[in-house]
């Protein structure tokens, strides 16, 4: 009875977590965007997705220590999918994500770092060169990232002056945001254990989508303030570090056997044409291609339940 009362306890102190960080977090990249004179999605591509993806690279880096090279492999791979499919789907579904044209071209990055970890794996490994390979283009693709906006800012006047304790409270909120998160997967995962619910279930649904609430979070409130950039910015970032970062990490420590199947690449890359297509077209995602990330979200779990492997 005790146990059960730290759980629900768990789950609770989480979900407080989440919902205030969340909510301050939201504000606070607006406040430093405004006084450093740049685009909120940078400081959520650069900042808040480093913060948000903490447990992704923690939990590959520690597998591929642990020689669990297949769930590195499947963490990131899965964290790239529900990233677009079911946050940037609920999101879109709430209220239209409104984004600008930087959006657009660093979506192109998150499409083009995807396709060279598949370009890696062709030979069936992702070895220390190739984890070395996708952490120099992530080092590249940060340098352009800051040059680029930082021309596109030059005629831009901050509303005051940025402080390091501004961009230290920044990564505490999405660290909050992440603690949240470990505390609502402690307690779901306890509480279904003790249900008797299977292994399989319990990281097919509130593993998953526990280690990925730091980004639903932040996104959902993106969209709930009209701040579209923020929502679609942190997915963008996030899936770039799950593919250049995370694999890279991983695969430095210990080669990864790319077992993935063709059914897990196609079903992201389902998901990420479409954004990056419409991204190009209206600058944003409507309530439509929201519901189409859901269903395919959908058919992944259906896919999944009904035995076919991933």
């Amino acid at each position: 009875m005790l146990e059960a009362a730290l759980w629900v306890t768990a789950i609770v102190i989480g979900l407080v977590l989440l919902v205030l960080s969340g909510d301050k977090l939201s504000d606070k990249i607006v406040e430093v965007a405004r006084k450093a004179g740049v685009s909120p999605l940078v400081i959520s591509i650069v900042l808040i997705s480093l913060a948000t993806t903490l447990p992704e690279l923690l939990t590959s880096a520690v597998a591929s220590y642990q020689g669990q090279t297949g769930m590195a492999l499947g963490n990131a791979l899965g964290s790239i999918f529900a990233n677009i499919a079911l946050i940037l789907g609920l999101a879109a579904t709430i209220r239209p994500l409104k984004a600008t044209k930087a959006a657009y071209e660093n979506s192109l990055v998150m499409l083009g770092s995807f396709l060279l970890v598949i370009a890696l794996s062709i030979d069936g490994t992702l070895s220390r060169l190739d984890g070395a390979i996708l952490l120099g283009t992530y080092v590249l693709y940060l340098r352009w990232l800051l040059k680029k906006n930082a021309r596109r800012d030059l005629n831009v006047e901050g509303t005051g002056r940025t402080t390091v304790l501004d961009y230290a409270v920044l990564l505490t909120l999405g660290l909050f945001l992440v603690l949240g998160a470990k505390l609502v997967v402690y307690g779901g995962a306890s509480i279904a254990e003790a249900l008797g619910i299977s292994e399989f279930v319990i990281g097919a649904t509130i593993v998953a989508i526990g280690t990925s609430l730091p980004e639903m979070t932040n996104a959902v409130y993106g969209a709930i303030r009209e701040r579209g950039s923020i929502s679609i910015g942190n997915i963008i970032g996030a899936d770039i570090m799950n593919a250049l970062v995370v694999l890279g990490v991983a695969s430095v420590i210990r080669p990864l056997q790319t077992g993935a199947s063709i059914l897990t690449v196609l079903l992201v890359l389902t998901v990420m044409l479409p954004m990056v297509a419409s991204l190009r077209k209206t600058q944003g995602l409507g309530r439509p291609m929201g519901l189409y990330f859901l269903a395919v979200y959908s058919l992944y779990l259906i896919l999944m339940f009904s035995g076919v492997e991933l």
